[in-house]
């Protein structure tokens, strides 16, 4: 059995996949005059393409119903075109507006190792280069996984467009 200081529970998994989340969306609201979840939503549409907003909800863990009123506030705001999906002409498909690429991608973008400078003040800078080295490694080995369906995201979308 592991030593209680080298293991870590499922709880404090999830918890840190939520401080860095919070950490990553406000570094990336510094680049933007939106709010993270419209960030979120842009840099979903960048990443993945077009799509209808449930596959939006469903890849960024947002309810639809949210996902349904920032795709209309992106789409008043111009950064954000609709139109009908051809595989079901019922259905709407959401696309990020050429304008907008640009945006998305300098939020997406930015460097990530300030950030985590900031939040981790208590280390040396050889303990945050090592942190960043496993979470490259981390990523790396995500974005060759499966897709996680039973969680409504997908490790896939997180790629790099371009």
């Amino acid at each position: 059995m592991a030593s209680p200081t080298s293991s870590l529970d499922l709880a404090e998994l999830h918890h840190l996949g939520r401080r860095l989340t919070a950490a990553a969306t406000s570094a990336m609201k510094d680049a933007s005059d939106l709010g993270s979840t419209e960030l979120l939503v842009l840099e979903q549409l960048y990443t993945a393409g077009p799509q209808p907003v449930g596959a939006i909800a469903r890849r960024t863990g947002f309810a639809q119903s949210r996902v349904s009123t920032v795709v209309a506030a992106l789409h008043k705001r111009g950064l954000v075109e609709l139109g009908a999906d051809p595989a079901d002409r019922r259905r709407t498909v959401a696309k990020i507006a050429d304008h907008a690429r640009a945006q998305a991608r300098e939020a997406r973008n930015r460097d990530a190792e300030p950030t985590l400078r900031q939040i981790l003040p208590a280390l040396s800078d050889t303990e945050v280069d090592a942190v960043i080295a496993a979470l490259k490694t981390l990523n790396s080995a995500l974005s060759e996984a499966p897709p996680d369906t039973s969680s409504g995201t997908d490790p896939q979308s997180s790629g790099h467009p371009e």
